[in-house]
């Protein structure tokens, strides 16, 4: 009888050190901001971010060693805790909750592991931030490339003036295409997420071509709805991310349209996991990026 219940502690004790690792060892790794995610997390807590607050998250890299955690910062933001990486240290673990405590001076994180991703929590105002997995040789790609993402429409002004109002013209009855920085575009794979529409060329991790339609004030059922934006509305309604993909960096060139563009967007009725719909984008950038006709997005 003694035996049997020393070994029961023996495995017990086992299976309690082996939980404890589980934590640490599920954040080992490169993780970084999915902003389409962590603006719908937002949106769905009733919380706002910005343009520019999403711009700057996709600047951050977080690794996660055993007792500590590194913010890699990717293009020149400023860093108010001095030059280069900011080492987080570890204070406390929760592993009932699945949580972590980081902290660097007087700032403190949470960090929560859910589902193969991490979610991140710096400021109660602004919700979780979720992040996704990276390998160390995308991000040391990531911290080779130069570009850096500038937001148009926030204290810029767009480079190639005004569009055309297109709330009053049909969309054409065919399927999608236009120009993306002056590239011909053509919709091969549309995806609607969470009130956020992304329309992709290229098949890769990284699209080749591609507009991301951040949808504000709706509600979660898009079906029948009939959105416009005219050129000197936006803000409210929509943003745009327009992405290019640099073949030299294998990275894409990201801009953010706020205000200036012009849109209109409908939607028909989902069917077995499908949304039809039409749009007409202008977006006002040197070289008039825009797309217009139908697609199908697959609902996600």
């Amino acid at each position: 009888m003694k035996k049997h219940l020393i070994a029961l502690i023996v495995s017990t004790s086992a299976v309690v050190h082996a939980e404890e690792a589980s934590l640490e060892s599920r954040l080992l790794g490169y993780w970084r901001p999915d902003g389409e995610k962590t603006l719908a997390y937002a949106k769905r807590a009733n919380l706002k971010l910005s343009p520019v607050e999403l711009m700057v998250m996709k600047q951050f890299v977080f690794e996660f060693d055993k007792d500590k955690m590194t913010l890699h910062i990717l293009s020149g933001i400023p860093n108010k805790d001095g030059p280069g990486p900011v080492p987080y240290k570890v204070k406390a673990v929760d592993r009932a909750a699945n949580t972590m405590t980081l902290g660097v001076n007087v700032n403190e994180m949470k960090v929560r592991f859910e589902k193969g991703q991490i979610a991140l929590l710096g400021d109660p105002k602004k919700g979780w931030t979720i992040l996704n997995s990276l390998s160390k040789e995308e991000f040391l790609k990531l911290k080779s490339s130069k570009a850096e993402i500038k937001p148009k429409g926030v204290g810029e002004a767009p480079g190639a003036g005004a569009v055309e109002d297109v709330s009053a013209k049909p969309i054409p009855e065919k399927p999608a295409e236009g120009k993306v920085d002056g590239k011909d575009f053509k919709v091969e794979k549309a995806i609607l997420e969470n009130g956020i529409l992304k329309l992709r060329q290229g098949a890769g991790f990284f699209a080749d071509l591609e507009f991301t339609i951040f949808l504000f004030g709706q509600n979660d059922k898009l079906d029948g709805k009939k959105i416009t934006v005219k050129p000197n509305e936006g803000g409210n309604t929509a943003h745009i991310h327009r992405s290019r993909l640099i073949e030299k960096d294998g990275l894409p060139k990201n801009e953010v349209f706020t205000e200036k563009f012009a849109m209109k967007l409908e939607f028909g009725t989902a069917k077995d996991g499908k949304m039809p719909g039409k749009i007409h984008l202008l977006l006002p950038d040197k070289l008039g990026s825009f797309v217009a006709g139908t697609f199908e997005a697959e609902i996600k």
